[in-house]
């Protein structure tokens, strides 16, 4: 027993030593360079010991792939069901603006391509809403049926 400790001690003790030397080398051009293999004329740095700071690692909820946790799943059912609602509530007011392609022309535009700016963006507006809703349709399928 005395003997694994002492080995062990003696590892440590050359690990805390063993720190590489760096020196400093600047050529004739006047060109700065750095090293851990001495050169000649290069000059030995005496650096400070470095502090290493473990990262925090966070507490993550883990659960095999297979294995579903029916309480989150359904907490985050719900969330998903407000966002596809608030989605579609835009969509309807977008769509309802737009009003086929031909929405009414505001008193800001005067300019024609005002105008089809707007209805460009609204059109934007639409392809946007529509594709939120897919996306939110899909990872609501994949959460699967929780509800019995």
């Amino acid at each position: 027993m005395k003997i694994k400790s002492s080995i062990l001690l003696a590892i440590f003790s050359v690990a805390c030593y063993a720190q590489p030397q760096v020196y400093k080398h600047v050529d004739k051009d006047g060109k700065i360079s750095y090293s851990n293999a001495p050169l000649k004329d290069a000059k030995k740095l005496d650096l400070p010991p470095l502090t290493v700071i473990p990262a925090i690692k966070p507490k993550a909820k883990i659960r095999p792939p297979g294995l579903p946790d029916t309480a989150d799943n359904e907490a985050r059912r719900m969330t998903i069901e407000e966002k596809i609602a608030g989605e579609m509530r835009l969509l309807e007011e977008i769509k309802k603006e737009y009003s086929n392609g031909e929405p009414d022309r505001l008193g800001s535009e005067r300019n024609y391509q005002r105008y089809l700016d707007r209805v460009q963006q609204l059109k934007d507006g639409i392809t946007v809403h529509e594709e939120n809703i897919r996306v939110l349709r899909l990872e609501l399928q994949g959460l699967g049926s929780s509800r019995r």
